[in-house]
């Protein structure tokens, strides 16, 4: 994996937010120095994971969803979900954004 499992969730939650909420969930986040499993867990605390699963931006979403209820447990691992998401869709949405 290129990217850490916790930032792929964290990026594509932001796009579930307004830029008001984004601006306090990152205040509340702001003091963690990494993608951490402290940081993960603080980011499950104020971002509804249930929105991948009822109201998903694209429908891979649910994929992240899936990884969070039934992967991550007291650590985070780099599965094949999470590595299957980050090959077919966020790799190809950061590559077309600097496009």
């Amino acid at each position: 994996m290129k990217y850490n499992p916790v930032y792929i969730i964290y990026t594509q939650a932001l796009n579930y937010l307004c830029e008001e909420e984004r601006n306090i969930l990152n205040k509340k986040l702001s003091k963690y120095k990494s993608y951490s499993l402290p940081f993960f867990k603080n980011l499950l605390l104020n971002f509804d994971i249930e929105k991948f699963k009822t109201n998903p931006v694209i429908p891979e979403d649910i994929w992240l969803y899936n990884y969070i209820k039934y992967e991550v447990t007291n650590k985070i691992p780099k599965s094949k979900l999470i590595s299957k998401y980050e090959k077919e869709i966020f790799i190809p949405k950061i590559i077309n954004s600097n496009s």
